[in-house]
């Protein structure tokens, strides 16, 4: 997607000040997260407080919280351009991200009840040991890093078109910029500092998309159906824009259906469980209000959906599907191309004002999530790896726990950095592809057998999350992402036999299958008794709306 395209320049606002005006929004934001998480920050120096913060905001700011941690800049600007280019496909790509929601849904209360800060936490209740709580952690960082160079990424793409800056060295600035600044966030305003971010990033994400909406059913008269016309007719594909299939030409080597199904099955099982949305449960007061916060949650991420189904289709409509494969072929440059056709363009006054909310809230969106990133990592390595893997932090070095965890998210972004400054001229949909599948293949059957499988062992938790993260790992090696297209990591190179995309539909099957053999065979005893007790005194310093909510504990 190149600048000008973007800034088409009309007489009354130049490119060069819409420009201007879209870098002053970034600052304005990035200045507001700054200020706001120092003036956030854990008031005492304790690990809970970092974590967590309070565990007494209001259900609206849960809710809020929970769908900005969840919404990423892929959900918005990615989800446009695939219903852009690929129609019903695009819908059932739109309907499985809110999907993945609902089966958080039934984890959540269970979840919550018991967790105290981590995952290794939940599992810790089930089978207490420093084995499953540092291949928990383990799996939970290698999550996260992968996430953190989709999201670096993704800022400094569109961060640098929309400046005008076209080189890989631009884009690589940008993303260290950005790690540098959210870590630092991050680091002094943990939990408390994290949820004021999310919050106004889903706020903002709101009110920008309704705007964009509303220019666009205003240009066809308030009628979606001739929306829905323009869009069948422009989109470059006729008839079949509204019929399943576009999406599974795009890797013509799949068969019968199977990568489709495996890109919805990563959507709907992985997003569910990613690691910086699961924390987010462990800062409500208890798991009603874990359940409360993600219904909240729904309703929000569903009204950010169906904005983004209608400005995909706009795009469709207006902008051409032809025309828009021609400048953004993944179609990311959707949402910023139709801003930029509404209210006479960027060049005008009142198009310049919606580009660069638009561009800002696209900004605020990934500076949110990596800042939830950022703080589960660091959890990661201080909570679960330091303080319980090491033990080297007691009731009386709390303090230590807090430091390591601090500079657990300094290693953890410079190490994302470092990976999204060498990766950036490389395939990004790979990282996402395989930290989703991770997280289906490896963290959700761990959690499911744990909440809700007696006989499920420690053996059994072990062979899930290694063996579920290494199938991914290494089946991953061998698929089209990686080599055999022009598109893929290695174009010059091709050892892909494995005709998918997303190696789910073979791992998720199993890492369930894994779970239950670990657990049947050897002998192994079934976890559960020391576990629950050592999650109930964890959560007996809890404030009174957790201790209401105890009888929402699921026993298996």
């Amino acid at each position: 997607m190149t600048a000008h395209v973007l800034f088409a320049a009309e007489p009354s606002v130049s490119a060069g000040d819409t420009r201007s005006a879209v870098l002053i929004g970034f600052l304005l934001v990035v200045v507001a997260s700054l200020f706001a998480c120092l003036l956030l920050g854990p008031q005492r120096e304790e690990a809970e407080s970092f974590y967590v913060g309070r565990r007494r905001d209001k259900p609206l700011r849960n809710s809020l919280a929970l769908a900005g941690d969840y919404v990423s800049s892929a959900t918005v600007v990615g989800t446009a351009g695939t219903v852009a280019l690929m129609g019903f496909d695009g819908l059932f790509v739109a309907g499985s991200t809110l999907a993945a929601l609902g089966v958080l849904h039934l984890l959540a209360g269970p979840l919550r009840a018991r967790g105290r800060f981590t995952l290794a936490d939940v599992f810790a209740d089930r089978a207490p040991g420093t084995a499953v709580r540092v291949t928990a952690a383990v799996v939970t960082l290698l999550v996260c890093l992968l996430y953190l160079v989709v999201q670096l990424s993704a800022v400094a793409l569109v961060t640098a078109q929309l400046l005008g800056l076209e080189t890989v060295g631009a884009q690589r600035a940008i993303a260290v910029m950005t790690g540098v600044l959210i870590t630092c966030a991050t680091a002094v305003g943990g939990m408390r500092g994290a949820t004021a971010l999310q919050t106004a990033k889903s706020v903002v994400v709101l009110v920008a998309l309704t705007l964009v909406v509303g220019a666009l059913l205003t240009r066809f008269g308030g009628n979606p159906a001739g929306l829905l016309d323009a869009a069948e007719s422009n989109n470059g594909a006729g008839p079949a824009y509204f019929r399943p299939g576009l999406l599974q030409q795009s890797n013509p080597s799949a068969s019968w259906g199977l990568d489709f199904v495996g890109l919805q099955l990563s959507i709907v099982l992985g997003a569910a469980v990613m690691p910086h949305v699961l924390m987010r449960l462990h800062a409500t007061p208890g798991p009603a209000a874990a359940r409360r916060s993600v219904r909240g949650a729904l309703l929000v991420v569903g009204a950010v959906l169906v904005l983004t189904v209608l400005i995909g289709l706009g795009t469709a409509a207006t902008v051409g599907g032809e025309k828009l494969a021609a400048v953004s072929p993944g179609g990311t440059g959707a949402l910023m191309l139709t801003t930029g056709t509404l209210a006479g363009g960027p060049g005008t006054t009142w198009g310049a004002v919606l580009f660069v909310l638009v561009a800002t809230a696209v900004f605020a969106t990934s500076l949110a999530v990596i800042a939830g990133i950022t703080l589960t990592a660091s959890a990661a390595i201080g909570h679960d790896l330091y303080r319980h893997a090491l033990r080297r932090a007691d009731g009386q070095d709390k303090g230590v726990e807090l430091g390591t965890a601090r500079w657990g998210a300094v290693a953890v972004s410079a190490a994302g950095m470092t990976l999204t400054y060498a990766a950036l001229a490389w395939n990004m949909q790979m990282f996402s592809w395989v930290a989703l599948a991770l997280a289906a293949s490896s963290l959700l059957p761990a959690l499911v057998y744990s909440l809700h499988w007696s006989r499920f062992t420690e053996r059994g938790l072990l062979w899930t999350l290694a063996g579920g993260a290494a199938l991914v790992l290494v089946l991953q090696v061998f698929t089209p992402v990686v080599s055999g297209l022009p598109s893929s990591l290695l174009p010059g190179y091709d050892f892909a036999w494995l005709p998918l995309q997303s190696v789910a539909p073979l791992t998720v099957p199993a890492g369930f299958a894994l779970g239950w053999l670990g657990s049947v065979v050897g002998g192994g005893t079934p976890g559960g008794g020391a576990g629950v007790g050592q999650a109930a005194g964890d959560r007996a310093g809890d404030d009174d709306a957790e201790v209401r909510d105890v009888g929402d504990v699921v026993r298996p």
